[in-house]
């Protein structure tokens, strides 16, 4: 039986450069393996490069000092609060989403052109799994091309916290014990809906209440969701007679869709004060 080929398709961001070097460090020999794509416009070389020295200078590094935090801001502009923790807890990555030699830019729009011929190309002679990491809702082309093998991975606990920022919303509800369901990490299939997809795994944080903010706790989760999707794709790759089917959740759980440009600074700070509101009064009844 043929072995699967499958890639890995990411966003371009610091948060993602924590999961590429995990990814290539675990599948680089693995046969089938074809490669890297991102969400993003075709770079030049010398962008790739600086990328790269960047990250191979700096790796481990959790104290910027200004000099190094603008040449940070200059490869990746927009670095959240998540990103900032991230660098902060575990320091700079050791690889950079872009290095990888067989790296596929594209484009910005995944749902775009480009992204559909190159797609079609890829599918000829068989579906290939993508393992998708990314901020965009692809279209069902996707779906249909890939003949369903489309990954995610979800930074909660679904079906109670979908969509963009999702924890962060839940922590503006002030509701411990639905902040603590939905706290964790689920890997599932794409469909159709956002994040309705049927399951295949997932896992709670035990206490999500022991870090210093709610962006310490989504960095945090953060990595175990890329140790949880190595190793689940790991298990998915190793079998070439089964592919996991996924468990399909009642409708009547489905927590609230959260969109990307609804969470406004406000809404930032809501969930910022609430977190530790929370985690205060979760410290009191322990």
């Amino acid at each position: 039986m043929p072995q699967k080929s499958f890639y890995l398709l990411t966003d371009t961001s610091i948060i993602c450069s924590y999961l590429v070097p995990k990814w290539v460090k675990s599948f680089e020999n693995t046969p089938g393996f074809q490669g890297v794509l991102v969400k993003e416009e075709f770079q030049p070389e010398q962008v790739v490069q600086a990328r790269k020295f960047f990250h191979r200078k700096y790796a481990g590094q959790k104290h910027l000092t200004e000099e190094v935090y603008q040449a940070l801001i200059n490869l990746y502009p927009e670095i959240d609060q998540t990103e900032k923790a991230m660098i902060a807890q575990y320091g700079i990555s050791s690889y950079s989403t872009t290095e990888h030699p067989q790296t596929v830019f594209l484009g910005d729009n995944l749902n775009g052109n480009y992204s559909r011929n190159w797609l079609m190309k890829a599918a000829q002679d068989s579906p290939p799994l993508i393992f998708c990491c990314v901020s965009q809702i692809l279209k069902p082309w996707w779906i249909e091309l890939t003949k369903s093998q489309l990954f995610n991975c979800h930074t909660a606990v679904l079906p109670y916290a979908r969509g963009m920022h999702s924890i962060e919303n839940m922590a503006i509800f002030k509701d411990i014990n639905k902040f603590k369901q939905a706290a964790g990490i689920t890997i599932h299939y794409i469909d159709e809906g956002v994040d309705t997809g049927s399951i295949i795994r997932s896992e709670r944080i035990i206490d999500p209440f022991r870090f210093n903010s709610i962006w310490e706790l989504k960095g945090y989760t953060y990595m175990k969701e890329f140790e949880l999707y190595v190793q689940t794709a790991q298990e998915i790759l190793g079998n070439n007679e089964t592919i996991p089917a996924g468990v399909s959740v009642d409708p009547k759980l489905q927590g609230p869709n959260f969109i990307a440009k609804n969470f406004t600074p406000e809404k930032k700070k809501q969930a910022e004060e609430a977190y530790l509101i929370m985690k205060n009064s979760w410290r009191d009844l322990s």
